[in-house]
C-alpha cells in the first residue's frame, strides 16, 4: 500500500512536472508566435488602410483641382452678365472688356497659386504612398511601379510643365485676343499636356485603387 501510494504520488508529480513543462515550454512559444502573427497581420493591415486613404487623398485632390480649374473662368463669365451695382458702375468707368481682363487676370492667378501648392501636395503624397508601400512585407511590387509611375509624372508637372504655363501665362494675360498672340498655340499646347498627363496619373491612380479593392 505505502509503495502503491509513493507510487502514485510520484507519477502525479512527474505528471505535474510534465505538465507545467508543457504549459511553460511548450505552449507558451506556440501562443507567442500566433500573437506575433497576429501582431504581424494587425500592422499589415492598418499599412493597407494608410495606403488605401493615401491614394484616395491623392485621387481627390486631383478631383477638386479639376472642378476648381474649370469653375474659375466660368464664374468670371458668370459675373459679368448679371453683375452687381458696384461692379457695373466700375465697369462703366474703365470699359467692359478691361474689366473681364483683369477678373480673368485674377482668376488665373489663383489658379496659378492652386495649381503650384497642388504640384507640391501630390510630390509629398506620392513619396509617402511609396515609402510606406517600399516597407511594406510581402512588398507588392505592381503597386511600387504604379505609384512610382504616378509620382514621376507628377515631379514632371511640378517642375517643368506647371512653371512653363505659369511663365507663359503672365506674358500674355494683358495681349490682345484679336489677334490672338503668337504665343496662345504653345500655351494650350502646355495645357493639353498637363492635362493629359494629369489624367494619365488619375487613371492609373483608379486602376490601383480598385486593385487594392479586389485584392481584399
Amino acid at each position: 500500500m505505502l509503495g502503491g501510494e509513493q507510487g502514485s504520488r510520484q507519477s502525479g508529480g512527474y505528471l505535474g512536472d510534465a505538465l507545467r513543462y508543457n504549459s511553460r515550454g511548450i505552449s507558451g512559444p506556440v501562443e507567442r508566435l500566433a500573437d506575433g502573427r497576429k501582431d504581424r497581420a494587425v500592422v499589415m493591415g492598418r499599412a493597407h488602410t494608410m495606403a488605401l486613404a493615401l491614394l484616395g487623398a491623392w485621387l481627390g485632390l486631383t478631383l477638386l483641382m479639376w472642378f476648381v480649374a474649370a469653375g474659375s473662368f466660368s464664374t468670371v463669365d458668370r459675373v459679368l452678365r448679371a453683375p452687381s451695382p458696384p461692379l457695373s458702375e466700375a465697369a462703366e468707368r474703365i470699359g467692359h472688356e478691361r474689366t473681364r481682363m483683369v477678373l480673368r487676370y485674377l482668376a488665373s492667378e489663383i489658379n496659378r497659386n492652386c495649381f503650384n501648392v497642388y504640384g507640391w501636395g501630390q510630390v509629398v503624397l506620392g513619396a509617402l504612398l511609396l515609402a510606406l508601400l517600399f516597407r511594406q512585407i510581402p512588398r507588392d511590387g505592381a503597386a511600387l511601379v504604379i505609384a512610382g509611375v504616378m509620382l514621376g509624372l507628377v515631379i514632371l508637372m511640378t517642375l517643368v510643365i506647371t512653371p512653363a504655363i505659369v511663365a507663359l501665362g503672365r506674358s500674355i494675360d494683358f495681349l490682345p485676343r484679336n489677334p490672338p498672340p503668337a504665343e496662345i498655340p504653345r500655351f494650350r499646347m502646355l495645357h493639353m499636356a498637363f492635362t493629359g498627363l494629369d489624367g494619365i496619373k488619375f487613371l492609373t491612380g483608379v486602376a490601383l485603387l480598385i486593385r487594392w479593392v479586389v485584392a481584399h
